[in-house]
C-alpha cells in the first residue's frame, strides 16, 4: 500500500496533524507549567515573608509591651521613689521587684530572655533574677531609643570589668526609655531576646537553599542562610522599620516536576498510539480505493500510468461504472445526536467552538432526519409562600417523555437536556419551516398543569428557527435572553426572542439613595425601607426595559446596598451582609429579596442593641457592688464570678474598660483612699484602720499603702498632725 501515492498522502496528512497537534499541545503545556511553577515560587515567597514578618513582628511587640507594662507597674514606680531618695529597698522589696519583672517577663512566652532596667544616676540594675551592681553610676547612652540591635548589654552601653559577667549574653536587644509618672525619662529598660531561637523560627520558616536579611531602620539585624554573591529576588519592607530581603537559590521549572515529565512522557507514548491508529484507519479507508481501482482496471493502469494521475484514474472509472444512475440524497442534520452524544452541554457550555462542531459533522453522529430545529429553555421554580418537596429529576423526565409521546410526528422530533434541577433544554427538528408558536403554547400548557399541583412555576424562553447546525450555541443563547423577559413580566408565561430589542433607556435609582438607605438602618425604620425599595421598583418597572437595564439596576442596587451595610455594621459589633442574587429572578422577587434581607439586617441590630443595653445594666451593677463592698477582706474576683455568673476573664475585662486597672489595682486603690480619709479624721489607731478598709494582715496594709502613697501609715499620720 505504501507504493500507493494515494495511501501515502492519506497516512501523512494524518501523521501532519498529529504532529502539528502534539507540538502544540507540548508548548502549551510547558508554558502553562512553568506559569504556574512561577506561581507556586511567588505565593512561597509572598508566604516565607509573610511568616517571618510575623515572627519579627511578634518579638518586637513582646518586647514593646513589656518595657510598656514596667513603666505603669506601680512596683517600678516605687523602685524609681526608692532610688531617688537613696532609700534602698529591703529584701522583701527586692524580692518584690524581681517578682514583678519576672511576671511581665513570663507573660511574653519564650522568645524574651531577660529584662534588665536601668535607672540614670543609680549604680545598680534590676533583672528576674535580682538587683546586680555596677562599679560606677548608669549614665544616659549616646544611641536614640527606641532601638533595636543585635548585640549584647555590655557590648552596646560599654561596659567593663565585673559587671560585664552579668551583660554579656549576645542576642536581639530592644532598649527604650523608662518613664515616671510625669512622663520624664529617668533611664533605659532592655529586653534581651534569645537570638538563637530566633535565627531557628525564621530558617523554619525558609525554603531549600534560601536565604533572607533582615535590617531594622536600615540597618542590619540580622541574616539566615548563605547570602554570600547572590542578589535578593524580594525586597520588602514591612511594619515596625523592618526591611526584608529574600535570597532564593537556582530554580528549574523541570528538574524534580514529575508531573511535567510524567505528562510528556503519557505524551510520547500517546503520540504513537496515535501515529498506529493513524496507520489502521489510512489503511482502512483507502481499501475501498483500491477495490475500485482493481474493478476499473486502475491496478494495470497504475502500473505505466504516473503516480499524479492515480486519483484521476479511479474516479473516471467509477463514472463509468456508475454514471448518472446513482445520486446521492442531500444530508440533513437534527438535534438528537446532539443530545444522546453528550455533546449539547459542550455547546450550551461554550466549550465547543467551529472546530468541534466540524466533527459532529462526520457521518457517524448524523442522524439524516430533519433540516430546521429551535431551541427553548424551560425554568421551574417553587413558589415561595408553599411549602414543598421538589420535584424529582425521575418525574420530570417522565415529563418531557410524555411531551414527546404527544407533540412527535413524522415530520417533528423532539428531544430534550437537563442542565440542572431548575433548567431544562427543549429541542425541536422538524423537515419544513414553519409556525411553531401554537405549539409551544400547547407544550407549556401541558407542562404547567402537570406540575402544577406541586407549586411549580414553569417559564419558557423560545429561539427562533434555525437550520445550520453551527448556529447551535446561538440558538442556546437565544433562549436565555428571551427568558430574561421574567425580570419584566414575571413567570409564568413564554417569552419569544425579540426580533426588534426595546429601546435603550436608564434604570432608575432615586437621588441620594445610599443616604437614605443608611437613614433607615440607623434608625431601624423598616416602613421606611418597605417604601424605598417599593418606589426603585415600580418606576423602574414602568420603563419597560430590557433585561439587560435590570440586570444592571440588580447589581448597581446590590453594590449601593452592601457598601451602606459595611458603612452601618462598622458603628456597630455585629457582622451584616447579605448574599447577591445569582439566579433569574423578576424584578418584583428580587426587591421582596432584599426587602426581607434588609428587614433581617435591622432585626439584628435591634437584637444587638438590646444585648448591649443588658450587658451594660450588667456591668454597672457589678461596680456598684465593689463600691460598696470593698472593704469586705471576702470580696474576690470568684465571689464576685459566682455571685453575677460571669467568668474571672470578663471581670478583668470590665475593669481594664472602666478604669484602665485590675480588679486587684482597683480594689487596693479604694481601700487605700478610704485609709487615707479614716487616717486624716483621725477617728482609730492605724492598725484598726487596715481591719476596717479590709486588710486583715497589717503587713499587707503597710506595703501597700506605701505603695500607693510613698509613706508608711505612721509617717503619714505623723505629717497631717
Amino acid at each position: 500500500m505504501f507504493q500507493s501515492k494515494v495511501f501515502r498522502r492519506m497516512f501523512f496528512s494524518y501523521i501532519l496533524i498529529i504532529v502539528i497537534s502534539t507540538m502544540l499541545f507540548t508548548t502549551s503545556l510547558i508554558y502553562q507549567s512553568r506559569q504556574i511553577a512561577n506561581s507556586q515560587r511567588e505565593w512561597e515567597h509572598d508566604l516565607i515573608i509573610r511568616e517571618v514578618t510575623n515572627i519579627m513582628d511578634e518579638i518586637l511587640t513582646d518586647a514593646k509591651d513589656t518595657v510598656r507594662d514596667l513603666r505603669y507597674s506601680t512596683t517600678m514606680k516605687n523602685l524609681y521613689m526608692a532610688s531617688r531618695i537613696d532609700d534602698p529597698l529591703d529584701t522583701y522589696e527586692d524580692y518584690e521587684v524581681q517578682k514583678e519583672i519576672r511576671s511581665l517577663w513570663a507573660l511574653r512566652g519564650d522568645s524574651i530572655y531577660s529584662t534588665t532596667i536601668f535607672l540614670y544616676g543609680s549604680n545598680r540594675a534590676w533583672s528576674a533574677g535580682g538587683p546586680i551592681y555596677m562599679d560606677k553610676p548608669f549614665e544616659k547612652q549616646s544611641f536614640s531609643v527606641p532601638a533595636f540591635m543585635n548585640s549584647s548589654i555590655a557590648d552596646s552601653i560599654n561596659i567593663e570589668n565585673n559587671q560585664r559577667y552579668y551583660f554579656a549574653k549576645e542576642g536581639l536587644l530592644y532598649w527604650d526609655s523608662y518613664t515616671y509618672r510625669t512622663g520624664t525619662e529617668v533611664g533605659l529598660c532592655c529586653v534581651l531576646i534569645d537570638l538563637s531561637k530566633t535565627l531557628d523560627n525564621v530558617a523554619n520558616a525558609l525554603g531549600d537553599n534560601q536565604a533572607i536579611r533582615i535590617s531594622y531602620q536600615g540597618k542590619e539585624l540580622l541574616s539566615v542562610g548563605n547570602i554570600d554573591d547572590r542578589e535578593p529576588i524580594l525586597l520588602f519592607q514591612g511594619d515596625n522599620d523592618f526591611t526584608y530581603e529574600l535570597f532564593d537559590g537556582e530554580y528549574s521549572f523541570i528538574k524534580g516536576n514529575n508531573i511535567l515529565i510524567g505528562m510528556l512522557t503519557v505524551l510520547v507514548i500517546v503520540t504513537l498510539l496515535f501515529v498506529w491508529i493513524a496507520y489502521w484507519e489510512s489503511k482502512r479507508y483507502y481499501k475501498p480505493i483500491d477495490y475500485l481501482g482493481k474493478m476499473v482496471g486502475s491496478e494495470k493502469k497504475s502500473q505505466t500510468a504516473n503516480d499524479d494521475n492515480e486519483m484521476n484514474s479511479i474516479i473516471n472509472g467509477i463514472q463509468d461504472l456508475i454514471g448518472e444512475k446513482n445520486s446521492y440524497r442531500e444530508k440533513m442534520l437534527t438535534i438528537t445526536p446532539y443530545a444522546g452524544a453528550g455533546m449539547f452541554q459542550a455547546i450550551v457550555s461554550g466549550q465547543a467552538g467551529e472546530e468541534k462542531l466540524g466533527v459532529l459533522s462526520e457521518e457517524d453522529f448524523l442522524d439524516l432526519k430533519h433540516p430546521y430545529y429551535i431551541v427553548s429553555i424551560l425554568n421551574f421554580a417553587y413558589e415561595w409562600s408553599k411549602n414543598v418537596k421538589e420535584i424529582s429529576h425521575k418525574d420530570l423526565e417522565n415529563l418531557f417523555k410524555q411531551v414527546s409521546a404527544t407533540w412527535t410526528a413524522e415530520d417533528m422530533h423532539i428531544t430534550w437536556y437537563f442542565s440542572n434541577k431548575n433548567t431544562a433544554y427543549l429541542i425541536l427538528s422538524f423537515d419544513e419551516k414553519r409556525d411553531i408558536d401554537d405549539i409551544f403554547y400547547g407544550i407549556h400548557k401541558l407542562i404547567q398543569s402537570s406540575v402544577e399541583k406541586e407549586h411549580i412555576i414553569v417559564t419558557m424562553g423560545v429561539d427562533v428557527v434555525r437550520e445550520d447546525i453551527s448556529e447551535l450555541k446561538s440558538a442556546c443563547e437565544g433562549a436565555s435572553s428571551a427568558l430574561d423577559g421574567i425580570l419584566h413580566d414575571g413567570r409564568g408565561e413564554i417569552f419569544f426572542v425579540e426580533e426588534f430589542p426595546r429601546q435603550s433607556v436608564d434604570y432608575y435609582l432615586p437621588t441620594g439613595f445610599k443616604e437614605k438607605l443608611r437613614t433607615c438602618l440607623e434608625n431601624k425604620d423598616k416602613y421606611g425601607i418597605h417604601e424605598l425599595l417599593f418606589d426603585i421598583y415600580k418606576t423602574n418597572l414602568e420603563l419597560d426595559a430590557s433585561a439587560e437595564v435590570y440586570k444592571s439596576l440588580a447589581e448597581d442596587f446590590y453594590l449601593t446596598m452592601m457598601k451602606t451595610i459595611r458603612k452601618v455594621s462598622g458603628l456597630t459589633t455585629v457582622h451584616l451582609s447579605i448574599q447577591r442574587v445569582s439566579e433569574l429572578m423578576s424584578l418584583q422577587e428580587i426587591f421582596d429579596y432584599y426587602d426581607a434581607a434588609l428587614i433581617s439586617i435591622i432585626d439584628l441590630l435591634e437584637k444587638n442593641e438590646r444585648e448591649k443595653k443588658e450587658e451594660t445594666k450588667l456591668d454597672d451593677e457589678i461596680i456598684k457592688y465593689v463600691e460598696e463592698n470593698y472593704c469586705d477582706p471576702n470580696i474576690s474576683l470568684q465571689q464576685l464570678s459566682d455571685k453575677f455568673d460571669v467568668s474571672n476573664k470578663y471581670l478583668l475585662l470590665l475593669f481594664k474598660q472602666r478604669y484602665n486597672a485590675t480588679y486587684l489595682q482597683f480594689i487596693q486603690s479604694k481601700r487605700i483612699e478610704k485609709a487615707v480619709e479614716l487616717i486624716e479624721q483621725n477617728a482609730m489607731p492605724i492598725s484598726e484602720i487596715g481591719v476596717r478598709v479590709g486588710y486583715e494582715n497589717q503587713l499587707t496594709f503597710r506595703r501597700n499603702f506605701k505603695a500607693q502613697t510613698g509613706l508608711n501609715p505612721s509617717e503619714y499620720a505623723a505629717r497631717k498632725k
